[in-house]
């Protein structure tokens, strides 16, 4: 299991890795295929934080408990996580967990529980700036992540509030990125201006917090874990989906 320590504001010991990887270790045979976990360990303002991403099972569960005892923190987090495990376990058996309709619907008011998030693949099949427009418009999306033809890297397209598009594309080092806007003209594109897209390099919990703060209907960025582009949204229902890459 790679397990990923990272230590804000505490000194990095060895007691709190063990007492965090032997908890987890009960954790891991509950879930099939583990990807990597992030455990963040903090002190903020007397408050101790413990965290937890673990990327398994094409989700992402996420806990994040604060206490003024950090082991206490831990065994909250540790007890919340399995609940959640139980919930995800339910659902399966249940088969009542289907993919979102829409890959960006109208938000409407509803609850958001933030420590469930869905993973789903973006199409691996290659495609140009045009045809990832047409799906936009066909579909009527509010973004499109597609595998951009000429490039190894994939791009977003997006639909702006003026009726123009912009396509957000991987610019020469990776978390480098640039925002090119265009207008569909039948099936060419005409470009408007291009400029620098200044992309934030965010943990998925990191992530949460902004789209769920700033009440943004998604948020494109820079998976801190995997360095690539992941996109965050809410479906119908509130629940937090990330689309990202195909692996």
């Amino acid at each position: 299991m790679n397990v990923t320590y990272y230590f804000k504001n505490l000194e990095a010991t060895d007691a709190l890795k063990s007492y965090a990887q032997e908890k987890l270790e009960k954790v891991k045979s509950r879930l099939h295929h583990i990807e990597g976990i992030d455990v963040r360990f903090a002190l903020e303002r007397q408050n101790q934080i413990f965290e937890v991403t673990i990327h398994a099972d094409a989700r992402v569960f996420h806990l994040k408990k604060i206490d003024k005892d950090l082991y206490a923190a831990i065994d909250n987090a540790i007890a919340a996580l399995n609940k959640q495990i139980d919930r995800y376990h339910k659902k399966i058996d249940e088969k009542s967990a289907p993919l979102p309709e829409d890959v960006i619907p109208k938000v409407e008011s509803v609850e958001i529980n933030p420590e469930e998030i869905m993973v789903y693949d973006a199409p691996a099949k290659p495609m140009d700036d045009v045809e990832a427009i047409l799906q936009l418009k066909a579909n009527r999306y509010r973004f499109f992540m597609y595998h951009k033809s000429t490039q190894e890297r994939y791009s977003a397209a997006v639909v702006r509030p003026d009726g123009k598009y912009s396509i957000i594309s991987p610019l020469g080092e990776p978390g480098n990125y640039q925002e090119t806007v265009v207008r569909l003209k039948g099936n060419d594109l005409e470009k408007v201006s291009i400029s620098l897209y200044p992309m934030a390099q965010l943990s998925v919990a990191e992530a949460v917090d902004k789209l769920l703060e700033n009440h943004l209907e998604f948020l494109i960025f820079v998976n801190e874990d995997s360095k690539k582009m992941n996109i965050l949204f809410r479906d119908k229902r509130g629940s937090l989906i990330i689309q990202r890459p195909a692996q």
